[in-house]
């Protein structure tokens, strides 16, 4: 039985001839170097991160990436407990070819799981407590330390548990800054390392 305490809102029909446009993307505030590096790190809470089982396939994985315009997934259980991270070049190239030899499995039956970085292994993570005192210079110098092209960002729950509310990206950090060009040499040399991604 339908609730009479309310009034519906009133409504019309769009009218023909009247053009009708998809909304603009709002712009992301512009930045420098010295801005606050929250400017820059991509809220979770606002835009929940892209996530697959370990028993998706690669082809699935791949055809998510591209989709979603994502050069990484974040890889979880039915918990939503974070089992880890698959990258692009774990999914293409040598890296499936290498795990599918080492598992004795044609490359078609690989899954995340068998490729994926494990959280335990090499997923680096900045506390959003360091974060919310840093600048975007920080953030840069960090990721070049790592040699990284993105780093999440997790906080901690009332039980001190570990809880990911973020990520920074060097290509939406680019981005912000106009630096696109600028910083080709840096993602060259990011690329070793990510191409080293699914061991």
């Amino acid at each position: 039985m339908p609730d009479t305490r309310f009034k519906p809102l009133p409504w019309t029909r769009l009218q023909r001839g009247v053009p009708c446009y998809l909304p603009r993307t709002a712009p992301r505030p512009a930045v420098d170097i010295h801005s606050p590096a929250l400017a820059v790190m991509t809220d979770f809470h606002r835009q929940p991160p892209v996530t697959v089982t370990r028993d998706t396939s690669l082809e699935d994985a791949n055809r998510i990436m591209a989709l979603s315009h994502a050069h990484y997934l974040l890889v979880a259980d039915e918990q939503r407990h974070l089992l880890g991270i698959v990258t692009e070049a774990g999914t293409r190239g040598h890296r499936p070819l290498a795990a599918a030899h080492r598992l004795g499995v044609k490359p078609a039956e690989l899954v995340v799981g068998d490729v994926m970085v494990s959280k335990h292994d090499d997923a680096e993570v900045m506390h959003l407590r360091d974060v919310g005192a840093a600048r975007v210079g920080n953030v840069l110098a960090a990721l070049r330390e790592l040699g990284s092209p993105f780093c999440l960002v997790v906080d901690h729950d009332d039980e001190d548990h570990h809880v990911l509310c973020g990520v920074f990206s060097l290509a939406q950090i680019d981005r912000q800054l106009g630096l696109t060009s600028a910083t080709e040499e840096i993602a060259q040399t990011f690329s070793q390392v990510v191409s080293s991604l699914g061991h």
